[in-house]
């Protein structure tokens, strides 16, 4: 039996970029390109860890200079928090594939819908759904849903690292999302915020079934 992980904000990424009133431009391959970006982290997490030494380079202290051209940011945990990631990567087992379902997807899509319009942020829905109970609308599950959340990048690359990376987030509940190897499935969802430009959800499940209970990583 594994643990309901959950806080109010838990699995939440919330990257520190300015509030952009122009909205992201569509991208509709998008959501495939985060799910394929995971994918190959997962396979090749060492490969992945050279990524993360030249985006180190951009990082002065807990200032980020010039991420995805948005101008610099401050972090909460600089340069720190990469080179652990870095160390995790390294010691990290490659891992199977997630395959994508369309069921998780569409789970994800509505969150996006919600909170994009409004400039919301969180895992419960304006009406108050759940991420499983946003999953239950559409078939039935058992065991975990795991939902996390990025907002203000526009690249799968970005959102990825900023999982894997986990600035700020003391357990690394987005990380230990993505290297779950309990985790099977996974659903995407990309889409214009009206605060933060862009937002990226993505909702992962162990065997698809009935009864589930949900996990957001924080």
């Amino acid at each position: 039996m594994r643990h309901l992980r959950l806080s109010p904000f838990a699995g939440l990424l919330l990257a520190l970029v300015p509030a952009l009133h122009a909205q992201a431009q569509e991208r509709p391959d998008m959501d495939r390109e985060v799910l394929a970006e995971i994918n190959d982290v997962r396979a090749h997490p060492a490969a992945f860890a050279q990524t993360l030494r030249r985006y180190r380079g951009l990082f002065e202290g807990r200032l980020l200079h010039n991420p995805q051209g948005y101008g610099d940011r401050m972090t909460n945990e600089g340069v720190a928090a990469v080179d652990e990631a870095i160390v995790f990567l390294e010691r990290q087992k490659p891992l199977p594939a997630l395959t994508s379902s369309a069921l998780l997807a569409r789970a994800a899509t509505d969150q996006v819908q919600d909170q994009g319009p409004r400039g919301l942020v969180g895992h419960i829905s304006s009406n108050g759904a759940s991420p499983a109970d946003r999953v239950r609308r559409y078939g039935p599950m058992r065991g975990v849903v795991a939902e996390s959340i990025a907002y203000g990048e526009t690249t799968a690359e970005g959102v990825v690292r900023a999982f894997v990376v986990d600035d700020g987030v003391r357990n690394r509940g987005h990380r230990a999302d993505v290297f779950d190897p309990y985790l099977r499935f996974a659903g995407v969802a990309c889409g214009p915020h009206r605060a933060y430009r862009a937002m990226c959800v993505i909702d992962f499940s162990g065997p698809l079934a009935t009864g589930a209970f949900e996990r957001s990583g924080s």
